[in-house]
């Protein structure tokens, strides 16, 4: 009796263990059903939306693209209000956006922002309390580039949250007033010196202002000022044209005990073009023998962009440099001093280190200073022609023989098409 009601009691305890695992099954499966339905729905709404708001934004684009034209805009004001919020206010702001980096009509564009609440309505939200909602609102009103936004936006330089500095330093450049650009300049060394908005989003604010950035920041007071500050503010001027202030500043900070800050001084100065600043190469050539390769690179850069014709031989010594980016750049600088380089170029190909040897003919072929030497090959001078042809014979020696392959195909001169036969039946090594 005893075993058939422990027989019993198991048989019930396993009744439910299965009713339990069925039900959990059925629970799982029920809502796993749940969300698939409902992310289906979720995409259908969506969908829905989506198509609603293109449909908008094609009306309302419509209807403004014709207003501008007509530059009745000030009686069509109506036809573009909407409620705040809504799919069409939306529609609208992407239209007017449109219209304001367009170009042709931005003014009317920026117009209608104040004049339809968009920009009352995003300066609201500056006071809001959720990160996400202010930083949307600093983007648009940099988008809108409205210049009345300015005395709302500078406050903001002062916040301490960095995703809300970053965004107000690229709203202010895209609004683009002098008043702007005096407060980024005044924050400078606090948003750089504190790691609050990236080096990188600085430059490209700085220079969504353009020439009218230099006189400020050239004018700054900058004795003092971090390395890291200072070579923002040269590689933000190297992109900007070539200015005598830049220079000047370039050649104050080119002997600077920062290896930084003395590469971007050679950048600014390598955009010199005809204000080439007196005793240049006393200044930069020593640069060439800098304990720091990138400043070595950028030493060889600027002197082959200036052609520096004192530099042709340091530059010779720099084809054999233990980094190779300095070694590619070295050839590449040399390849602009024209016949002065040839004699140095020939001196390092006839030297037993074949990794510089090929790095110099790689930049000589994509350089297209080959075409130069094979040019040489029909020229009445016997000592430039020699050693061009010895230049191009190590080349195709090494296989760089593709300049003399395309000269046999389309060029003109036969007297250089026999000389290239040569170089190309010849087995014997350089």
């Amino acid at each position: 009796m005893n075993r058939s009601m422990l027989n019993s009691s198991t048989s019930i305890h396993t009744d439910l263990m299965l009713i339990l695992i069925i039900t959990a099954i059925a629970v799982l499966v029920l809502l796993i059903m749940a969300l698939l339905l409902a992310s289906i729905v979720r995409r259908v709404l969506n969908d829905r939306m989506y198509r609603k708001l293109d449909a908008l934004r094609h009306e309302y684009g419509r209807r403004l693209s014709q207003a501008l034209e007509l530059e009745g805009i000030a009686v069509q004001k109506e036809a573009f209000l909407t409620q705040t919020g809504s799919l069409a206010w939306q529609a609208v702001e992407d239209v007017l956006f449109a219209v304001v980096s367009d170009g042709k009509f931005a003014d009317k564009g920026r117009t209608l922002f104040q004049r339809l609440g968009y920009m009352a309505f995003y300066e609201e939200q500056l006071a809001g309390r959720n990160v996400l909602a202010r930083a949307s609102a600093i983007d648009k009103l940099g988008r809108m580039r409205c210049t009345a936004s300015t005395p709302k936006l500078i406050p903001l330089l002062e916040e301490a949250d960095p995703e809300i500095l970053s965004v107000t330093v690229r709203a202010l450049s895209r609004i683009g007033t002098r008043e702007a650009l005096a407060a980024i300049i005044g924050r400078l060394p606090d948003l750089l010196g504190g790691s609050l908005v990236t080096r990188k989003a600085m430059e490209t604010a700085l220079l969504n202002f353009g020439e009218t950035a230099i006189p400020y920041l050239i004018g700054h007071h900058w004795e003092r000022a971090d390395p890291w500050i200072i070579s923002c503010i040269l590689e933000t001027l190297s992109h900007l044209a070539p200015d005598a202030r830049s220079m000047s500043l370039a050649l104050e900070h080119l002997q600077s005990p920062n290896a930084e800050v003395r590469s971007k001084a050679l950048k600014v100065l390598g955009r010199a073009d005809a204000n080439i600043p007196r005793h240049l190469d006393e200044l930069a050539l020593p640069l060439l023998e800098d304990p720091v390769w990138f400043v070595r690179l950028q030493a060889a850069k600027t002197a082959g962009v200036l052609v520096l014709t004192a530099a042709a031989r340091p530059l010779g010594m720099l084809l054999f440099d233990k980094n190779w980016h300095v070694r590619r750049q070295a050839a590449l600088a040399l390849t602009k001093f024209g016949h002065a380089a040839i004699d140095i170029f020939l001196e390092a190909l006839s030297t037993s280190d074949g990794y510089a040897k090929e790095s110099i003919c790689e930049e000589i072929e994509k350089a297209g200073f080959s075409d130069r030497l094979i040019v040489n090959l029909g020229g009445v001078d016997g000592p430039l022609r020699t050693k061009s042809r010895d230049i191009l014979k190590i080349m195709q020696g090494l296989h760089f023989s593709t300049p003399l392959i395309a000269y046999l195909e389309q060029g003109d001169d036969e007297r250089i098409k026999q000389e290239i036969r040569c170089f190309l039946t010849d087995d014997r090594t350089p």
